[in-house]
Order: structure tokens, then C-alpha cells, then sequence
């Protein structure tokens, strides 16, 4: 089938200011107050621990709070974020590898069974390759290339890479491609690159190439998310949902970093079981900008 690639490892990042995106404030107060804000605007959170968050003296006290109570840690502390080590985490890895090879041949079978349908609909849509490929930031920081069913309009490459909660992307979505990516479906060619061990079934959500250039610049440790394989469902996933402003970068990082060091059966399981409802509901948009 044919490719469509929407950006390309080259293309600048259009800036989040120009996307009309508020500009992440100056001060680590600062940024700590807005991602606790955004925090307790999006979660359901109970009014005692809320309480005790928000009545925290310092940003370094909150930190500590937000890391036991909310499965995140700030990016301001992220040396914290040390991965497992040990025998057992190395068993648990070729464990979790093998599920991994054993989901992904279950994935690309549901794939190319329902593909004819997708390809018809998708095509009668909206004329133009059925899958597309972009770059993505890996393992160790390494590229590959993601595949996913095609859910917008087909358009050549215009020398942007723009965030996926931008009006102008979201506008070029067609009805097919909506229930597409309402359902999820649209994700199942990723199990490709599970299969060839690029990615993992749980694992920090991988970015376009140009937008992580511009996030290392502002986030502590961002580049730290790395260096576990990204996932196609992850900690930020089914705790936050999407995000598409700076501050939700921020909390998203602070999820993967959460993830990096506590990540095992526990807190695997707990990711694959909160998935399910989380892909079946409509609660699924992104922070407000």
C-alpha cells in the first residue's frame, strides 16, 4: 500500500505562540502552579488529597506529593526517575518482549482482516494512500518510522510539523478517519513496529522528530523518556489523555519520567487495565489551550 509521509526528520516546528498556545510561564513556582492547575482541572481527583496538594508550601514539597499520589514526577527533580535494575527486571524484559511479539502478530491479524473495509471507506472518503508514515523519536533517541491508517485528507509536506491538537489538523480530518481515531483503530499498523522491537506495547507516547528538538530546549530531562522503547498506549495515556499545550508537555514528560522508574508487572498491568476503559470512552480531548 501506499505511504503518505506528513512531515519529514527536517521540518521546523511551528511555534506553540503562533498556535495561539500560552507560553510557559518563567519561574519553576511558576510552572509549578500551572501543571498543578491543569492537573486538578482534568482529573478526578478526591477533595482531600486535592487539598493537600494545593496547600503545599513549595514546589519541591508539591513535587513529592504529585509523584505518591498522582503517578508523575516533575521534571524540575527528574533525577529522581531511575530505572529498575536487577535480575528480575532484566527476566521481566524478555518477558514483556515476548508479550510483545505475541500482541503484535494478534494485532496485525485483526488488521488485515478488517483492512479490505477500512481501505474502501477510507478511500471513497478520501482519495489518496491508505496508511501514513512520519518520523518518530525511538529508543536511545534513535528515528524510525510510524505507521497508522491515514485519518486525514492527504496533503504534501509543507515544511510544518504541527502539534495534533492544532485547529488546522484536526480540520483536515475526514468522518471515517474520526471514528478511525475515536476507536483507536487507526493505531493498529503500530503493531508493526512492536513486532520489529522499535516500539512496545506500554511506554512513553513517541514524538514527531522536530517537536522533541524544541522540547529539550525547555523541559529538564526531557531527553531522559528516551531511554525506554515508546508505546502505543503509556502512564500520561490513561492518567491525563492528550495533550496539546507546553504545560501538557510538561505533565506528559513528568508521566514518562514516573514510568522510567517505576515501570514493572504492577505498574504494566495497571497501564493495559486502565486502557481498555479509556479507549471505549468519549473522555478523550485534549488540555485546554
Amino acid at each position: 500500500m501506499a505511504l503518505a509521509s506528513e512531515t519529514t526528520q527536517t521540518e521546523p516546528l511551528v511555534g506553540r505562540n503562533q498556535m495561539g498556545v500560552p507560553s510557559l510561564p518563567d519561574s519553576s513556582e511558576a510552572v509549578c502552579q500551572a501543571c498543578w492547575t491543569a492537573l486538578n482541572a482534568r482529573l478526578s481527583l478526591s477533595p482531600t488529597v486535592a487539598e493537600q496538594i494545593d496547600c503545599c508550601a513549595s514546589p519541591e514539597e508539591r513535587a513529592q506529593l504529585c509523584a505518591r499520589k498522582l503517578k508523575i514526577i516533575c521534571p524540575f527533580v527528574q533525577e529522581t526517575a531511575v530505572e529498575p535494575s536487577g535480575i528480575g527486571h532484566t527476566i521481566y524484559a524478555v518477558v514483556r518482549r515476548i508479550a510483545d511479539i505475541i500482541i503484535a502478530l494478534i494485532g496485525l491479524t485483526i488488521l488485515l482482516l478488517i483492512l479490505p473495509i477500512l481501505a474502501l471507506l477510507i478511500l471513497i472518503q478520501s482519495p489518496g494512500p491508505l496508511f501514513f508514515a512520519q518520523k518518530r523519536v525511538g529508543v536511545n533517541g534513535s528515528t524510525y518510522t510510524l505507521h497508522k491508517l491515514r485519518t486525514m485528507h492527504h496533503k504534501q509536506p509543507d515544511g510544518e510539523a504541527l502539534w495534533a491538537t492544532d485547529e488546522r489538523e484536526r480540520a483536515r480530518i475526514f468522518p471515517v478517519g474520526q471514528f478511525l481515531r475515536n476507536t483507536h483503530i487507526d493505531e493498529l499498523p503500530q503493531f508493526l513496529n512492536v513486532l520489529t522491537g522499535e516500539m512496545s506495547l506500554i511506554g512513553p507516547r513517541p514524538e514527531q522528530v522536530p517537536i522533541v528538538g524544541e522540547l529539550a530546549k525547555t523541559i529538564p530531562g526531557y531527553h531522559r523518556r528516551h531511554v525506554v522503547r515508546p508505546g502505543i498506549t503509556g502512564l500520561r495515556q490513561v492518567q491525563y489523555g492528550y495533550v496539546g499545550t507546553e504545560i501538557g508537555s510538561w505533565l506528559s514528560t513528568g508521566y514518562d519520567l514516573y514510568y522510567i522508574a517505576h515501570h514493572g508487572p504492577l505498574l504494566d498491568t495497571y497501564i493495559c487495565l486502565r486502557t481498555v476503559p479509556r479507549v471505549l470512552s468519549d473522555d478523550d480531548q485534549p488540555d485546554a489551550k
